[in-house]
């Protein structure tokens, strides 16, 4: 959606500086030149649809993709209440519409997904990864022979943020990757 808002408010601003650069004037048989009425609205029309493609497009930029990301998080981090059924968070211990007091639950955690990965030299090297990764509060999880990584992430916008914590605080350099449950290439993760 965003790169159709994009493209829409590209189109959009080029159809306004087409507008603006009509001349909307005729030659007259004096040599001299007159605006001309029907160019005027001519202009006028351009003028106004340019305008409305821009703001379309400036309008799916902003909004777009964000209903989605919302629904996917909002499935995930909540659950119903068990006596008023109204939505609440995961690990809420009271609910916030009726409240009654509610079990926490513990989000489930992937078992495939976005991973900034590590690759580590030595079994010392790894230990002080995982230690560096847990430190900053993310999730470490194995990957194939020495590497560890954080993650699994639903996005890989997470994981770009999660690869930014790590350079920025324990200076851990990794990349991002697709951790599959499906490949064989990687440990199951059991909860």
């Amino acid at each position: 959606m965003k790169g159709f808002g994009t493209f829409a408010m590209i189109v959009g601003v080029c159809w306004l500086v087409f507008a603006l650069g009509m001349d909307v004037s005729v030659a007259t048989g004096s040599g001299g030149r007159v605006n001309n009425l029907g160019l005027m609205a001519d202009r006028q029309v351009h003028t106004i649809v340019g305008a409305m493609i821009t703001l379309a497009g400036l309008l799916m930029i902003l909004l777009g993709g964000k209903v989605a990301t919302t629904s996917a998080r909002t499935e995930t981090e909540t659950r119903p209440c068990p006596l008023c059924a109204e939505t609440i968070k995961m690990a809420a211990v009271k609910c916030k519409h009726c409240s009654a007091e509610v079990e926490a639950v513990a989000v489930p955690r992937l078992k495939n997904g976005w991973v900034a990965t590590t690759t580590c030299r030595d079994i010392e090297e790894q230990e002080r990864t995982i230690d560096a990764i847990a430190a900053i509060g993310l999730p470490v999880v194995s990957m194939m022979g020495l590497a560890v990584g954080a993650g699994p992430f639903e996005t890989k916008d997470k994981a770009k943020a999660a690869l930014k914590q790590m350079r920025d605080g324990p200076r851990l350099y990794s990349e991002i990757v697709y951790r599959d449950s499906v490949s064989g290439k990687y440990h199951p993760i059991t909860d």
